[in-house]
């Protein structure tokens, strides 16, 4: 934290003297040929005719000046984005695909630690197995872990120790194309792609057709309103063209991951950054999605956790609580109070 903010202050810094370097570039000249203008003036060397056309001499010159610094600060902005690129590409593998493949589906974490800084650990030996087909619902405090455990269990990193499998094979061990048809991950964060709307959803599997983009839509409640739009799956998303409110992207990233087809899903608080209105039609429109399915559901909303069929309690890096909705309630541990907290 120390050096991001000294980093931030020596930018201001730099920020505050080219600003004013700027201004005086830009008005220093207009303050200059004004005095000399005056003064020649006062002594009858110039008229005033000819004070103006040298004040009109130097404002023609702000104009290229001004749209080279323009050009100067997108070479900087496009040099920034191409480092960003290359450097993207010079990061290592993270993983090295096997040839081993999984037998079953059942996905089981043993052991779990994972730190994002050397020696901060912010899962503490977790232990979890997941039955096919359950959905398993995964409370607790801001911080405590949640979202960290969900992207272990979708094999997007790679635990300090102990291991994810699926069917007993490592999930980071397995080719990337054959880890997303068996575990995907959804997040708060939905992104359309500039393209048309059948390619959002069918970037999941290329080889789908028209039917197949429909179906998966009808099922998640979106068919309708794409029906309605300008050129139906044909209408052009992204930056400059139609534009989609939230639930809507949320809706269409779900069409994706349906086509993906996988057994087990990750949803880490999914529709946390829609309405409530908007979530609540969401989640039932996703019952169809979830259905057959092994589903981790990350949440704050504990009306998600009411209908799991079991309930893990996240605190501190540990699963502290681990049962059905009346168990832990029973039990009057901290989902007991969570619980009363939500329905007060």
């Amino acid at each position: 934290m120390e050096v991001s903010a000294e980093a931030e202050r020596y930018g201001l810094v730099l920020r505050n003297v080219l600003f004013v370097v700027m201004d005086l570039a830009f008005s220093l000249p207009r303050v200059v040929t004004l005095g000399i203008g005056a003064l020649l003036y006062t002594r009858g060397v110039v008229t005033l005719g000819q004070i103006t056309a040298a004040m009109l001499y130097i404002e023609t010159f702000y104009g290229p000046f001004d749209r080279l610094v323009g050009v100067v600060d997108e070479l900087q902005v496009g040099i920034a984005s191409t480092t960003r690129l290359l450097g993207i590409a010079e990061v290592p593998p993270d993983r090295t695909p096997g040839t081993e493949r999984p037998d079953g589906e059942e996905l089981t974490g043993r052991d779990l630690r994972y730190a994002y800084r050397e020696g901060e650990d912010v899962l503490h030996g977790v232990d979890l197995a997941l039955r096919p087909g359950e959905r398993l619902a995964v409370v607790g405090p801001s911080g405590s872990g949640k979202s960290t455990l969900g992207r272990l269990l979708a094999g997007i990193h790679a635990p300090r120790t102990g291991s994810v499998t699926v069917g007993g094979v490592d999930l980071v061990a397995l080719p990337l194309e054959e880890l997303r048809r068996r575990v995907a991950l959804v997040t708060q964060e939905h992104h359309v792609f500039r393209g048309t709307v059948r390619d959002n959803v069918a970037l999941a599997r290329e080889d789908a057709d028209d039917e197949e983009v429909w179906r998966a839509l009808a099922t998640v409640d979106a068919a309708a309103w794409v029906r309605a739009l300008p050129a139906g799956l044909g209408t052009v998303l992204g930056s400059g063209h139609h534009v989609l409110t939230p639930g809507q992207a949320q809706q269409v990233a779900l069409a994706r991951l349906l086509l993906a087809d996988p057994h087990t899903l990750i949803l880490d608080e999914a529709t946390s950054l829609i309405d409530p209105r908007t979530a609540r039609h969401l989640e039932g429109s996703m019952h169809a999605l979830l259905t057959g399915r092994t589903v981790v559901a990350i949440a704050h909303r504990l009306h998600t956790a009411h209908d799991a069929d079991r309930i893990a309690v996240v605190q501190d890096g540990r699963i502290v609580e681990l049962g059905s909705h009346d168990e832990l309630v029973a039990a009057e541990g901290e989902y007991a109070a969570l619980w009363r907290a939500w329905t007060s």
